[in-house]
């Protein structure tokens, strides 16, 4: 498993070119023949950087540069789309742009839906790491059987296969789960519930009572034809102050598409409204996001962690009957060093 960059800063320019950069900006470490090499390279480049820290980095990069062979799967849960990136490593270590560790990749395809994993995996994806070898629950034949069908066939005890427990490896088995970003792993959790509990109508009501929760009023369309219209909302006593907002809402595994859009745009003008509001559980087309800034001051995209985030910071003013469907507790974890 690879993460590209903490926002996902480096996951349009990997799908699109076929380099698995990573985020370290070091010296070219071909020469680099164990994690001992590259820990003192780590050590010139970072000279302030606390040394566990820099074993963990040293860890993570001989994963990527000596011990991820050619042909080997590489996971990538896509921060910008909330989906799944699957590829096959092709050749060997390269210094990309001069200055980032990387292998080359194949991709399969970047649009897996996460609740297409059972949830230990989705586990294992929550691991804290930049690069990890996830080896738990008979992972690696898990992800085969995925990359060819898009199914994720469960973890069965008998054909589980023996890890290889390295010390130059850095996995996700039975014995590191403390390694689990639990941030990463509730999510899922919250995600995986809310994709199976709030379908349809029931979807579009939770997002009405977000909208309430932010001081709007709000009128939900009943379910059924809704002529593109499935939320209006306005500020003020009874929402005649501005901003006013028509909300399109699309749950499922249907990403909004331009036509969506298009009819969003047309449901503004004829209602008068200011804005428009575009919540779309799965996602969107690229022919949509490619319109984010052009329509900047009269749409606003809501992706699932948009959603997510709205959810979370009016979760105690939402009614108790949507708290009862979502019961959701918050926690408090430490903080583990930064890895990369």
């Amino acid at each position: 498993m690879v993460r590209l960059g903490r926002f996902g800063e480096g996951e349009e320019s990997a799908l699109s070119s076929g380099i698995l950069a990573t985020g370290w900006d070091i010296a070219d470490i071909a020469e680099a023949d164990d994690r001992s090499d590259i820990f003192e390279t780590l050590e010139q480049t970072y000279p302030s950087e606390k040394s566990g820290t820099l074993r963990n980095w040293s860890v993570q990069l001989n994963q990527l540069k000596n011990q991820a062979s050619e042909n080997d799967l590489v996971v990538v849960p896509l921060k910008t789309t909330g989906k799944i990136a699957i590829g096959r490593i092709i050749g060997g270590y390269i210094h990309a742009n001069a200055k980032n560790p990387a292998r080359k990749v194949k991709w399969i395809f970047d649009d897996l839906p996460r609740q297409s994993l059972k949830q230990d995996l989705l586990y294992s994806l929550g691991a804290s790491q930049t690069i990890c070898e996830i080896t738990r629950n008979n992972a690696a034949l898990r992800f085969e059987e995925i990359a060819e069908t898009r199914k994720d066939p469960g973890y069965f005890s008998n054909t589980k296969i023996s890890s290889n427990h390295d010390s130059g490896k850095n996995t996700i088995n039975d014995e590191i789960d403390e390694n689990v970003n639990l941030s990463i792993f509730s999510r899922d959790q919250i995600e995986k519930h809310i994709s199976t509990s709030f379908v349809g109508h029931s979807f579009t009501r939770l997002i009405g009572e977000i909208l309430k929760a932010q001081g709007y009023q709000v009128r939900v369309s009943s379910p059924g034809a809704d002529q593109g219209i499935d939320i209006l909302a306005g500020k003020g006593a009874i929402g005649f102050d501005n901003p006013k907002l028509v909300v399109q809402v699309k749950s499922g595994d249907i990403e909004a598409d331009q036509p969506t859009l298009q009819g969003l745009l047309g449901c503004i003008e004829d209602t008068r409204a200011d804005h428009g509001l575009l919540v779309s559980w799965s996602g969107f087309k690229n022919t949509v996001t490619k319109r984010a800034n052009e329509l900047f001051f009269r749409v606003r995209l809501w992706d699932r962690d948009a959603i997510l985030d709205a959810l979370f910071s009016v979760y105690s003013d939402l009614p108790e009957e949507i708290r009862t469907e979502l019961p959701l507790k918050r926690i408090w974890t430490l903080v583990q060093d930064d890895d990369g």
